[in-house]
């Protein structure tokens, strides 16, 4: 008797996490502030303004040389 009680216990907590998975998705769709080209889009830019920030930042550096060798790496990426 033990098990079926142990086995319907362990049924319900796999049941809870895939409701809770489910509304989880669904709450995540609904709550989504675009969707997935534009967010991925919005991605790529950021990326590519830090991407730039940084390259500036390391020419500042290597003109005071406060980056060193790390410029170097900078500058290459």
């Amino acid at each position: 008797m033990e098990g079926v009680m142990s086995g319907r216990r362990t049924s319900t907590y796999i049941g809870i996490a895939v409701v809770g998975g489910v509304v989880g998705a669904i709450v995540g769709l609904l709550m989504a502030p675009g969707s997935g080209d534009e967010t991925r889009r919005r991605i790529a830019r950021h990326s590519i303004e830090d991407q730039e920030r940084l390259l500036r930042l390391a020419e500042m550096g290597s003109d005071s040389d406060l980056l060193g060798d790390d410029a170097d790496l900078l500058a290459s990426a």
